[in-house]
């Protein structure tokens, strides 16, 4: 194993299964690692403007803003732990960027939490843990 996918979103289950990576990395867990040994990923909604009078450009780039904005503890929380890692913002459907991700940059796992912030979308669409497990090809963890 070389590598590791966390997907975070602020959460407090998010916080905690990156500490989980952080751990295995920091023990030693994860064997012949040439590569960044963690990826973390946070993936934005699409927004579908109401008119064709909003500029795309803005939108995507308050998006990339937003995923910069959640995953900056998530990198200082790496950085102080002194763990090599990539980082990513994706605009999409959460399960399914999450996989692909994982799957284009041969991460072996995902560690992920067990809920996110979208708890209303979890309720109409199923949860993206949920999703992610059903999805991915490699082994999945969920964390409290």
């Amino acid at each position: 194993m070389r590598s590791i996918l966390v997907p975070v979103d602020g959460s407090k289950h998010a916080q905690n299964a990156l500490k989980l990576a952080i751990s295995m990395v920091q023990k030693g867990m994860l064997q012949d690692s040439t590569a960044p040994q963690i990826h973390i990923i946070n993936v934005q909604p699409i927004i579908v403007p109401l008119s064709d009078f909003y500029d795309y450009d803005i939108i995507e780039k308050a998006q990339q803003g937003e995923a910069e904005k959640v995953l900056r503890p998530a990198c200082k929380k790496l950085d102080k732990a002194g763990v090599s890692y990539v980082k990513a913002g994706k605009v999409g459907p959460a399960a399914s960027a999450i996989v692909d991700y994982a799957k284009s940059h041969k991460c072996d796992w995902i560690i992920m939490g067990s809920r996110g912030m979208g708890a209303l979308g979890g309720l109409i669409m199923g949860s993206t843990s949920n999703q992610v497990i059903h999805l991915a090809k490699m082994p999945v963890t969920l964390v409290k």
